[in-house]
């Protein structure tokens, strides 16, 4: 009996065990239920919200952009604005002359196959950057009457700049000076820019005929294959080493001259814009060079096996002044030079250019122009970086439509180059990774084809957070050289904000909603921008208005904001 009594308790109890399991499951499960449907429940409004703005820029773009989807205003079957395609198999061009494309892609031949005993790569291949004949975001939504009224509506602004400086000169300072003296102190030896860049355009171009030189020397040493790994590693070490002389001498070349900003930046812009392009010749030509690429009609010496294929000097001089920085042999090209728009793009450089000159007599000058001799406590500053927000936010917009708009396309079509996507619609993004894609497209392109590939394939084994790593370092760290240089300064503001907040906000805005990730976008831009300009003026009038001794290397590493007023 006291068994049975027994047994019946611990069934009891055991039952008791199982149905707190069941209850506790059952919790679980009502809570991933739970949450399951709020995250289904989210994503749907997030999926219905994205169909419900494609129809409407769909139907937008049918009634009034109806010029946006093809350069020619017919719709065109593949994305205009599509930047990249996977492993496109694009045949081998009958001639690598910088030829005609007026409607169709430029693009390099691929590179052969692998051979029957190599192994196939396993990782996800990346697609390739594809040339085609289009025009800039800025150009087709200008053809909208809208549109048209905004860009009119900066005009006026830029006028009421013109007459704000010109009575601010006559009544206050007694003459009319239109921002002249901003442009012969910022442009001072200019001509000694002028010299060493016509010197670095005689080094690219020995750059040309020393590839051609390598690559026939290693095709006479094929039969002795340690000689021809010899040579070839030879000429790597000596071509590494002639691009760190290159940058070496345009940068020590800024303080040995003591450039001022404006050309000290043309000078150091110019010399990174060859680099890389010198970069982006021989990473696509040497592996054709190392896999024989194919054969043409056209270059019977090649086709015979006399000498390996080096693509003509036409197709790099070409490349050279061309608007990219990814080489092809060919590029799709217009038919003609529309002039009148040539020199509407030209107009645009030199008014901004003289909208610089006036933001910097009337804001940057005025707020900066005596610090380090004035007292400065926080109020003072704070109210200092918010007078510069909106300023720095007119000179952050009007790089953009300078460089990347008007100069560019000024010289594509001079050029007759025919594709004009330098940047995306950037204003659209909500987040940082879509804006650093569409911003600058010619620079993005290069980073993604020449680093982000190689790191991701060579390097890094298929790590896609590594190779990203590397891009931004390497990006955050020649934007800080350039700026350095430019200032003779040592003060890595722009490094922190790019390398470091700028990667952070990478990851942290990816979930972000479309509306307020967009809002946040513009908000940390116009603010990282103002403060980032404020700090860069401070420093440089700090340095100018405090005597300053410098007496060992590490007095170059303290900030002079720091030195002035401790």
């Amino acid at each position: 009996m006291a068994d049975g009594i027994q047994q019946q308790q611990q069934q009891q109890r055991r039952g008791a065990a199982e149905l707190t399991e069941l209850n506790f499951v059952r919790e679980k499960l009502q809570k991933f239920q739970s949450t399951m449907l709020q995250d289904f429940e989210q994503r749907l409004s997030c999926m219905v919200e994205d169909v419900l703005q494609d129809m409407r820029q769909r139907e937008l773009r049918a009634h009034e952009f109806r010029k946006f989807d093809s350069p020619n205003g017919a719709v065109s079957r593949n994305n205009t604005w599509h930047n990249r395609m996977s492993n496109p198999k694009v045949p081998a061009t009958a001639a690598s002359d910088v030829g005609d494309s007026p409607n169709g892609h430029a693009n390099g031949t691929k590179t052969p196959a692998p051979h029957q005993g190599q192994k196939r790569p396993q990782r996800r291949q990346l697609p390739d950057k594809v040339f085609v004949a289009r025009e800039s975001y800025l150009t087709t939504l200008l053809q909208v009457e809208h549109m048209r009224t905004i860009y009119h509506i900066f005009y006026i602004i830029l006028i009421m700049f013109l007459l704000n400086v010109i009575f601010y000169d006559y009544f206050v300072m007694g003459r009319i000076d239109l921002g002249l003296g901003t442009f012969r102190g910022g442009l001072k030896r200019l001509h000694w820019v002028f010299g060493v860049w016509l010197l670095e355009h005689v080094f690219v171009l020995a750059l040309y005929y020393a590839f051609q030189g390598w690559a026939l020397v290693r095709h006479k040493l094929k039969q002795h294959s340690s000689l021809q790994r010899f040579w070839s590693h030879s000429c790597l070490i000596m071509y590494i080493s002639s691009q760190l002389v290159f940058c070496f001498v345009s940068s020590s070349l800024c303080l040995k001259f003591g450039l001022p900003f404006v050309s000290a930046c043309i000078l150091l812009l110019e010399s990174t814009r060859l680099l890389m392009k010198m970069h982006a010749f021989i990473r696509y030509n040497a592996p054709r060079v190392l896999a024989g690429k194919e054969k043409t009609d056209d270059d019977k010496e090649a086709a015979l096996g006399e000498r390996p294929f080096v693509p003509p000097v036409r197709s790099y001089v070409y490349y050279l002044f061309a608007p990219t920085l990814i080489y092809r042999d060919r590029y799709p090209r217009t038919s003609h030079i529309r002039w009148k728009f040539a020199l509407n793009r030209f107009l645009e450089v030199v008014a901004v250019a003289f909208l610089y000159a006036f933001i910097h007599e009337r804001h940057i000058h005025e707020h900066f122009g005596e610090f380090g001799k004035e007292g400065m406590g926080p109020s003072q500053l704070i109210l200092k970086l918010f007078g510069m927000m909106l300023p720095s936010a007119v000179i952050f917009l009007c790089g953009f439509y300078l460089i990347l708009h008007s100069w560019l396309n000024f010289t594509a079509e001079l050029l007759r180059f025919g594709d004009r996507m330098f940047y995306k619609d950037w204003w659209t993004s909500h987040t940082y990774d879509a804006y650093y894609r569409n911003w600058n497209v010619v620079v993005h392109d290069w980073l993604y084809e020449y680093v982000y590939k190689d790191m991701y394939t060579h390097v890094f084994k298929g790590s896609k957070v590594a190779a990203s790593l590397s891009v931004f370092m390497i990006s955050a760290l020649v934007h800080e050289q350039v700026l350095g240089f430019a200032l003779q300064m040592f003060f890595p503001v722009m490094f922190f904000l790019f390398g470091v907040v700028g990667v952070a906000l990478v990851y942290l805005m990816r979930s972000a909603p479309k509306v307020l990730g967009n809002m946040f976008l513009w908000f940390s831009l116009i603010l990282g921008n103002g403060i980032l300009i404020s700090l860069y003026a401070m420093e440089y009038y700090a340095k100018r208005n405090c005597d300053l001794s410098y007496l060992s290397w590490t007095d170059h590493l303290v900030p002079a904001v720091w030195r002035c007023y401790n």
